[in-house]
Protein backbone atom coordinates (compact mmCIF):
# COMPACT_ATOMS: atom_id res chain seq x y z
CA UNK A 1 0.00 0.00 0.00
CA UNK A 2 1.54 3.23 -1.17
CA UNK A 3 0.91 5.39 2.23
CA UNK A 4 0.63 9.44 2.33
CA UNK A 5 0.21 12.15 5.30
CA UNK A 6 -2.01 14.74 4.69
CA UNK A 7 -2.30 17.93 7.26
CA UNK A 8 -5.45 19.76 6.91
CA UNK A 9 -7.68 22.11 9.50
CA UNK A 10 -10.26 19.84 9.40
CA UNK A 11 -11.46 16.73 8.25
CA UNK A 12 -13.47 17.73 4.95
CA UNK A 13 -10.28 19.42 3.75
CA UNK A 14 -8.08 16.45 4.29
CA UNK A 15 -10.60 14.08 2.65
CA UNK A 16 -10.23 16.31 -0.39
CA UNK A 17 -6.84 16.94 -0.45
CA UNK A 18 -6.36 13.01 -0.28
CA UNK A 19 -8.84 12.25 -3.27
CA UNK A 20 -7.41 14.80 -5.57
CA UNK A 21 -3.80 13.54 -4.84
CA UNK A 22 -4.63 9.56 -4.45
CA UNK A 23 -7.97 9.17 -6.58
CA UNK A 24 -11.37 7.85 -5.23
CA UNK A 25 -9.83 4.76 -4.50
CA UNK A 26 -7.71 5.67 -1.54
CA UNK A 27 -8.89 4.59 1.93
CA UNK A 28 -8.62 6.53 5.05
CA UNK A 29 -6.12 4.38 7.55
CA UNK A 30 -5.99 6.62 10.37
CA UNK A 31 -6.44 10.31 11.36
CA UNK A 32 -4.85 12.47 14.30
CA UNK A 33 -6.28 15.90 15.73
CA UNK A 34 -2.22 17.44 16.40
CA UNK A 35 -1.75 20.54 19.53
CA UNK A 36 -2.19 23.32 17.22
CA UNK A 37 -5.46 22.06 16.03
CA UNK A 38 -5.10 20.49 12.83
CA UNK A 39 -5.97 17.00 11.56
CA UNK A 40 -3.53 14.76 10.27
CA UNK A 41 -4.76 11.95 8.32
CA UNK A 42 -3.22 8.68 6.91
CA UNK A 43 -4.22 7.11 3.45
CA UNK A 44 -3.46 5.03 1.31
CA UNK A 45 -4.02 3.23 -1.90
CA UNK A 46 -3.69 -0.23 -2.41
CA UNK A 47 -3.45 -0.54 -6.48
CA UNK A 48 -0.10 1.54 -6.76
CA UNK A 49 1.68 -1.65 -4.90
CA UNK A 50 -0.21 -4.41 -6.86
CA UNK A 51 1.09 -3.77 -11.17
CA UNK A 52 4.51 -4.21 -9.70
CA UNK A 53 4.22 -7.74 -7.65
CA UNK A 54 2.39 -8.96 -11.09
CA UNK A 55 4.87 -7.99 -13.24
CA UNK A 56 7.87 -9.55 -11.25
CA UNK A 57 5.88 -13.15 -10.87
CA UNK A 58 6.24 -12.73 -6.59
CA UNK A 59 4.45 -15.13 -4.83
CA UNK A 60 1.63 -14.67 -2.90
CA UNK A 61 3.99 -15.36 0.34
CA UNK A 62 6.54 -12.50 -1.03
CA UNK A 63 3.44 -10.23 -1.79
CA UNK A 64 1.87 -10.37 1.40
CA UNK A 65 5.87 -10.07 2.58
CA UNK A 66 5.99 -6.98 0.78
CA UNK A 67 2.74 -5.73 2.04
CA UNK A 68 4.22 -5.73 5.85
CA UNK A 69 6.99 -4.05 5.25
CA UNK A 70 5.75 -0.87 2.98
CA UNK A 71 3.96 0.62 6.25
CA UNK A 72 6.99 0.05 7.90
CA UNK A 73 9.12 1.43 5.18
CA UNK A 74 7.01 5.18 4.51
CA UNK A 75 6.57 5.79 8.32
CA UNK A 76 9.65 8.16 9.05
CA UNK A 77 8.86 9.81 5.86
CA UNK A 78 5.52 10.17 7.16
CA UNK A 79 6.63 11.38 10.77
CA UNK A 80 9.57 13.74 9.04
CA UNK A 81 6.55 15.15 6.57
CA UNK A 82 4.42 16.09 9.12
CA UNK A 83 6.73 17.48 11.58
CA UNK A 84 7.65 19.58 9.07
CA UNK A 85 4.52 20.74 8.28
CA UNK A 86 2.97 20.95 11.88
CA UNK A 87 5.84 23.25 12.16
CA UNK A 88 5.29 25.85 9.53
CA UNK A 89 1.55 25.50 9.37
CA UNK A 90 0.95 25.75 13.34
CA UNK A 91 0.24 29.17 14.76
CA UNK A 92 3.51 31.20 16.32
CA UNK A 93 3.54 30.65 19.82
CA UNK A 94 3.79 33.32 22.39
CA UNK A 95 7.18 33.22 24.04
CA UNK A 96 6.98 35.34 26.58
CA UNK A 97 3.93 35.62 28.66
CA UNK A 98 4.74 38.87 30.29
CA UNK A 99 6.89 41.60 29.02
CA UNK A 100 9.55 43.28 31.40
CA UNK A 101 11.16 46.86 30.95
CA UNK A 102 14.89 46.40 30.83
CA UNK A 103 16.66 46.93 34.32
CA UNK A 104 20.65 46.05 34.18
CA UNK A 105 20.31 44.74 38.08
CA UNK A 106 17.55 42.26 36.95
CA UNK A 107 19.30 41.24 33.76
CA UNK A 108 22.55 39.93 35.71
CA UNK A 109 20.34 38.60 38.30
CA UNK A 110 18.53 36.72 35.97
CA UNK A 111 22.19 35.44 34.08
CA UNK A 112 23.68 34.61 37.26
CA UNK A 113 19.84 32.03 37.43
CA UNK A 114 20.84 30.70 34.28
CA UNK A 115 24.38 29.90 35.36
CA UNK A 116 26.11 32.01 33.27
CA UNK A 117 29.91 32.59 33.31
CA UNK A 118 30.26 36.10 34.63
CA UNK A 119 32.62 37.03 32.62
CA UNK A 120 29.62 36.29 29.95
CA UNK A 121 27.03 37.95 31.98
CA UNK A 122 28.82 41.26 32.36
CA UNK A 123 29.42 41.62 28.90
CA UNK A 124 26.12 40.99 27.85
CA UNK A 125 24.13 43.15 29.90
CA UNK A 126 26.73 45.79 29.43
CA UNK A 127 26.05 45.50 25.73
CA UNK A 128 22.11 45.80 26.29
CA UNK A 129 22.41 48.48 28.44
CA UNK A 130 24.07 50.08 25.52
CA UNK A 131 21.37 49.20 23.35
CA UNK A 132 18.79 51.73 24.57
CA UNK A 133 16.52 49.44 24.47
CA UNK A 134 13.79 49.46 27.00
CA UNK A 135 12.51 45.67 26.29
CA UNK A 136 14.08 43.35 28.22
CA UNK A 137 13.74 40.55 25.42
CA UNK A 138 15.14 43.34 22.74
CA UNK A 139 17.76 44.82 24.27
CA UNK A 140 19.18 41.29 25.24
CA UNK A 141 18.22 40.02 21.66
CA UNK A 142 20.39 42.75 20.35
CA UNK A 143 23.38 42.30 22.66
CA UNK A 144 23.40 38.41 21.32
CA UNK A 145 23.75 40.11 18.02
CA UNK A 146 26.57 41.72 18.48
CA UNK A 147 28.72 38.49 19.44
CA UNK A 148 26.55 35.58 18.55
CA UNK A 149 27.19 33.91 14.83
CA UNK A 150 25.07 31.68 13.00
CA UNK A 151 25.91 29.68 9.91
CA UNK A 152 23.08 26.69 8.91
CA UNK A 153 24.42 27.27 5.38
CA UNK A 154 27.76 25.77 6.47
CA UNK A 155 27.09 21.80 6.01
CA UNK A 156 25.46 22.39 3.18
CA UNK A 157 28.53 24.19 1.52
CA UNK A 158 30.81 21.70 2.30
CA UNK A 159 30.35 18.32 1.06
CA UNK A 160 31.49 16.38 4.33
CA UNK A 161 31.58 17.03 7.83
CA UNK A 162 33.20 14.89 11.41
CA UNK A 163 31.37 15.49 13.87
CA UNK A 164 33.44 15.43 17.14
CA UNK A 165 32.61 16.31 20.45
CA UNK A 166 32.54 14.72 24.43
CA UNK A 167 30.86 11.05 25.27
CA UNK A 168 27.16 11.86 25.14
CA UNK A 169 26.68 15.35 23.72
CA UNK A 170 24.32 13.49 20.91
CA UNK A 171 26.86 12.84 18.08
CA UNK A 172 24.87 10.08 16.54
CA UNK A 173 21.46 11.62 16.66
CA UNK A 174 22.89 14.61 15.15
CA UNK A 175 24.50 12.32 12.53
CA UNK A 176 21.27 11.01 11.61
CA UNK A 177 19.54 14.48 11.34
CA UNK A 178 21.90 15.63 9.26
CA UNK A 179 22.06 12.52 6.78
CA UNK A 180 17.34 12.84 7.27
CA UNK A 181 17.89 16.81 6.08
CA UNK A 182 20.18 16.16 3.42
CA UNK A 183 18.48 13.06 1.55
CA UNK A 184 14.90 14.94 2.19
CA UNK A 185 16.80 17.89 0.24
CA UNK A 186 17.59 14.86 -2.68
CA UNK A 187 21.39 14.70 -1.75
CA UNK A 188 23.45 11.65 -1.72
CA UNK A 189 24.47 10.43 1.45
CA UNK A 190 27.40 8.35 3.14
CA UNK A 191 27.28 7.99 6.91
CA UNK A 192 30.63 6.77 8.19
CA UNK A 193 31.53 5.50 11.89
CA UNK A 194 34.90 5.87 12.96
CA UNK A 195 34.62 4.79 16.49
CA UNK A 196 34.41 1.13 16.23
CA UNK A 197 35.55 0.38 19.95
CA UNK A 198 32.67 1.83 21.64
CA UNK A 199 30.11 -0.91 23.23
CA UNK A 200 26.69 -0.24 20.70
CA UNK A 201 27.96 2.79 19.01
CA UNK A 202 28.04 1.19 15.32
CA UNK A 203 24.55 -0.27 15.74
CA UNK A 204 23.11 2.70 16.88
CA UNK A 205 23.84 4.76 13.74
CA UNK A 206 22.80 1.85 11.49
CA UNK A 207 19.44 2.08 13.26
CA UNK A 208 19.22 5.76 12.45
CA UNK A 209 20.65 4.74 9.06
CA UNK A 210 17.85 1.94 8.35
CA UNK A 211 15.10 4.69 8.54
CA UNK A 212 16.53 6.66 5.85
CA UNK A 213 17.58 3.49 3.71
CA UNK A 214 21.02 3.86 4.42
CA UNK A 215 24.14 1.79 5.18
CA UNK A 216 27.04 2.87 7.56
CA UNK A 217 30.42 2.62 6.23
CA UNK A 218 32.56 1.65 9.32
CA UNK A 219 36.25 2.49 9.00
CA UNK A 220 38.63 2.01 11.42
CA UNK A 221 41.66 3.97 9.32
CA UNK A 222 42.23 7.96 8.58
CA UNK A 223 44.03 6.80 5.59
CA UNK A 224 40.71 5.49 4.17
CA UNK A 225 38.89 8.56 4.04
CA UNK A 226 40.26 10.44 1.51
CA UNK A 227 39.11 7.76 -1.46
CA UNK A 228 35.76 7.80 0.57
CA UNK A 229 35.72 11.56 -0.03
CA UNK A 230 37.00 11.28 -3.84
CA UNK A 231 34.02 9.02 -4.18
CA UNK A 232 31.54 11.27 -3.16
CA UNK A 233 32.74 14.64 -4.70
CA UNK A 234 31.98 12.12 -8.06
CA UNK A 235 28.51 11.18 -7.18
CA UNK A 236 28.19 14.72 -5.53
CA UNK A 237 26.82 13.10 -2.05
CA UNK A 238 27.48 14.84 1.56
CA UNK A 239 29.81 12.49 3.52
CA UNK A 240 29.05 12.63 7.51
CA UNK A 241 31.66 10.79 9.39
CA UNK A 242 30.44 10.12 13.44
CA UNK A 243 33.63 9.60 15.66
CA UNK A 244 34.34 8.76 19.07
CA UNK A 245 33.76 11.13 22.10
CA UNK A 246 36.54 13.52 23.46
CA UNK A 247 37.61 16.34 25.61
CA UNK A 248 39.25 18.81 23.52
CA UNK A 249 41.11 20.27 26.43
CA UNK A 250 42.97 17.31 27.23
CA UNK A 251 45.12 15.39 24.76
CA UNK A 252 44.01 13.80 22.13
CA UNK A 253 44.26 9.88 21.20
CA UNK A 254 46.48 10.12 18.06
CA UNK A 255 43.54 7.48 15.86
CA UNK A 256 40.88 10.98 17.25
CA UNK A 257 43.80 13.79 15.39
CA UNK A 258 44.15 11.71 12.40
CA UNK A 259 40.36 11.35 11.70
CA UNK A 260 40.25 15.10 12.82
CA UNK A 261 43.60 16.07 10.24
CA UNK A 262 41.51 14.83 7.16
CA UNK A 263 41.80 17.28 4.56
CA UNK A 264 38.17 18.06 3.40
CA UNK A 265 36.73 16.73 6.24
CA UNK A 266 35.28 19.74 8.03
CA UNK A 267 35.35 19.59 11.66
CA UNK A 268 31.98 20.24 13.72
CA UNK A 269 31.78 20.12 17.49
CA UNK A 270 28.01 18.75 19.03
CA UNK A 271 28.02 20.26 22.63
CA UNK A 272 25.20 19.86 24.62
CA UNK A 273 23.80 22.58 26.55
CA UNK A 274 22.88 20.58 29.82
CA UNK A 275 26.60 20.84 30.82
CA UNK A 276 28.20 23.13 33.21
CA UNK A 277 28.25 26.67 31.35
CA UNK A 278 31.63 27.42 32.32
CA UNK A 279 32.99 23.57 31.16
CA UNK A 280 30.56 24.44 27.32
CA UNK A 281 32.55 27.58 26.75
CA UNK A 282 36.08 26.25 27.80
CA UNK A 283 34.98 22.96 25.37
CA UNK A 284 34.03 25.80 21.94
CA UNK A 285 36.96 27.75 22.79
CA UNK A 286 39.50 24.06 22.88
CA UNK A 287 37.16 23.13 19.78
CA UNK A 288 37.85 26.71 17.80
CA UNK A 289 41.90 25.69 18.10
CA UNK A 290 41.31 21.98 17.09
CA UNK A 291 39.71 23.95 13.34
CA UNK A 292 36.36 22.95 14.12
CA UNK A 293 34.49 25.00 11.86
CA UNK A 294 31.00 25.90 13.48
CA UNK A 295 28.82 24.17 16.30
CA UNK A 296 25.43 22.10 16.60
CA UNK A 297 23.79 22.28 19.93
CA UNK A 298 21.73 19.43 21.71
CA UNK A 299 19.54 19.22 24.01
CA UNK A 300 17.61 22.59 24.35
CA UNK A 301 14.53 20.39 25.51
CA UNK A 302 16.63 19.04 28.91
CA UNK A 303 18.58 22.27 29.93
CA UNK A 304 16.31 24.67 32.30
CA UNK A 305 19.15 26.88 32.80
CA UNK A 306 20.52 28.36 29.93
CA UNK A 307 23.99 29.51 31.21
CA UNK A 308 25.82 26.86 28.64
CA UNK A 309 23.91 28.20 25.95
CA UNK A 310 24.60 31.50 26.08
CA UNK A 311 28.41 31.14 26.73
CA UNK A 312 28.22 29.00 23.40
CA UNK A 313 26.48 31.80 21.67
CA UNK A 314 29.28 34.15 22.37
CA UNK A 315 32.07 31.52 21.79
CA UNK A 316 32.69 32.89 18.90
CA UNK A 317 31.97 29.95 16.79
CA UNK A 318 28.98 30.18 14.30
CA UNK A 319 26.04 28.08 15.21
CA UNK A 320 24.83 25.87 12.22
CA UNK A 321 21.52 24.22 14.37
CA UNK A 322 20.20 23.19 17.35
CA UNK A 323 18.13 20.43 18.28
CA UNK A 324 15.74 19.97 20.91
CA UNK A 325 14.40 16.88 20.96
CA UNK A 326 16.08 13.32 20.69
CA UNK A 327 14.17 12.00 17.41
CA UNK A 328 14.88 11.37 14.42
CA UNK A 329 11.45 12.82 12.68
CA UNK A 330 11.89 15.87 14.42
CA UNK A 331 15.34 17.58 12.54
CA UNK A 332 17.44 20.27 13.28
CA UNK A 333 16.85 23.74 13.93
CA UNK A 334 18.06 27.09 13.40
CA UNK A 335 18.32 30.03 15.55
CA UNK A 336 18.51 33.41 15.51
CA UNK A 337 19.83 36.07 18.59
CA UNK A 338 16.01 36.59 19.14
CA UNK A 339 15.15 33.54 19.79
CA UNK A 340 17.63 32.46 22.08
CA UNK A 341 16.86 35.47 23.86
CA UNK A 342 13.16 34.29 24.05
CA UNK A 343 14.43 31.07 25.28
CA UNK A 344 16.25 32.99 28.42
CA UNK A 345 13.54 35.37 29.21
CA UNK A 346 10.85 33.30 28.67
CA UNK A 347 12.10 31.12 31.50
CA UNK A 348 13.21 32.88 33.96
CA UNK A 349 14.44 30.17 36.40
CA UNK A 350 13.87 30.84 40.12
CA UNK A 351 12.57 34.32 41.93
CA UNK A 352 12.83 36.58 39.14
CA UNK A 353 10.13 34.30 37.58
CA UNK A 354 8.10 34.50 40.37
CA UNK A 355 8.77 38.90 40.33
CA UNK A 356 8.04 39.17 36.90
CA UNK A 357 4.56 37.12 36.99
Amino acid sequence: MHMRTFLAKDMKEALATMRAELGEDAIMVSSERLKDGSLCLRAGVKQAQRPEVVATGASDKEEGAAADLAPHAVTFEDRYREDLLSRLRSPKQKQVAHRMRFERASLLRLLREHRTPKSVAVMLADSAQNSGLEDMTLALAAALDKVMRTDSAGAARDHAVVLTGPPGSGKTAVAGKLAAQFRFAGRGVVLISTDLDSAGQVARLETFASCLDLSVLPVAEAPVIPDVLSEARRTQSVVIADSAGCDPREPLAPEVLRFLAVDGLQITAVLSTTMDAEEAGEMARAFAKLGAAQLILTGLDLARRKGALLALAASGLPIAYVTSSPYLAAGLETVTPLAVSRLVIGSAPGSLARDAA
